[in-house]
Formats: structure tokens, C-alpha cells, sequence
């Protein structure tokens, strides 16, 4: 007698569509250089066209119109410069608090030690 046998349960490999990728692993921090390279070189060469434009068409109009069209690139060296200023900022103020902190801890007042050694 011949038993026919069922086939094995399917499992999540054998469900899993053909088009299945892992996934991605986060972004490391070294990923960010390329892009803050590329804005940086943008911002440059932006910069060196304008300065281009200015010795070549000296005048009031242009002025204007090159204001008028390059302000908001200030934006650009101000975003990627606060972080860092705002931390130098943060790191100052604190080392100069801890720095007097220390010495309130071990300096005493002059009177005081000519007291104690009476």
C-alpha cells in the first residue's frame, strides 16, 4: 500500500517573492561627505560667477539684479556653519564655567586663610 505524502508547510523563504531585497542599513556619517562636498562646490562656483559677473559689469543695475538673485545662497554657508559655531560656542561657555568652578573649589579668600593659621 502506497501512502501519499503532503508536502512541507511553507515557511516565510519559500513564501518570500522572487523581487525580495534586504534591507538597506542606515546612512553612516561618512555617506554625508560627497553631498556636503557637492553643495560646497555649488556654493563656489556660484560664488566665483558672481564675482565674475561684478568685475565685468561694474555698475548700480548690476548690483541689483545680482542681489536680488544670489541672497538666498547666504542661506546655504549659514546652515552648514551653525552647527559647528553654535558647539565651539556651547564648548567655550562651558570649559570657562568649569574652569571657575575649579577655581572656587581650591582658591580661598585671602582673609579667611589669615584667620585660620591665627
Amino acid at each position: 500500500m502506497v501512502v501519499a505524502q503532503s508536502p512541507p508547510p511553507p515557511t516565510i523563504t519559500t513564501i518570500r517573492p522572487t523581487t525580495y531585497r534586504e534591507p538597506t542599513p542606515p546612512a553612516k556619517p561618512d555617506d554625508q561627505v560627497p553631498v556636503w562636498a557637492f553643495v560646497w562646490t555649488l556654493f563656489g562656483f556660484k560664488m566665483a560667477v558672481v564675482g565674475i559677473i561684478m568685475f565685468t559689469h561694474p555698475g548700480h543695475a548690476t548690483n541689483v539684479v545680482v542681489l536680488a538673485t544670489t541672497w538666498f545662497w547666504v542661506i546655504v554657508p549659514a546652515v552648514a556653519l551653525a552647527g559647528p559655531v553654535a558647539f565651539r560656542w556651547r564648548l567655550m561657555k562651558l570649559r570657562k564655567r568649569r574652569q571657575a568652578l575649579r577655581r572656587s573649589e581650591w582658591i580661598m579668600d585671602a582673609d579667611r586663610v589669615n584667620a585660620d593659621r591665627r
